[in-house]
């Protein structure tokens, strides 16, 4: 496992998937709110951040997460967590943000309920 965090974006019919893949850390955090940034550009209705290969994540990495919560609820954006393993389910819940985070189980689950 790599320390750094990778981070690539598909571009799906009605908003995009933000894949990440490796820790989610302090340095991290900025890549992630980078990715935000550059998919929030787009004028993209959905986001669906894809937590699956993400092993780990940190008071930093939270922070991120609910900094791109914000950031979506600013612009109207709406922003699924998807297939988040149980550390980042429980730190969302431990943030009190289980009511204002959309989990799913998996980015295909996600994807499907956006397609209707």
């Amino acid at each position: 496992m790599t320390n750094e965090l990778s981070v690539s974006v598909t571009t799906i019919a009605r908003g995009a998937v933000i894949h990440l893949s490796g820790p989610l850390g302090t340095g991290a955090a900025l890549r992630l709110g980078e990715a935000i940034a550059a998919v929030d550009g787009r004028a993209t209705p959905t986001v669906i951040l894809d937590l699956e290969q993400v092993p780990a994540c940190d008071v930093q990495g939270m922070g991120a997460i609910i900094a791109a919560m914000k950031h979506a609820a600013r612009r109207d954006i709406r922003l699924v967590l998807a297939a988040a393993g149980p550390a980042i389910a429980q730190a969302v819940e431990r943030h009190g943000l289980a009511e204002r985070a959309e989990l799913r189980d998996s980015v295909r689950e996600a994807v499907a309920e956006l397609e209707g």
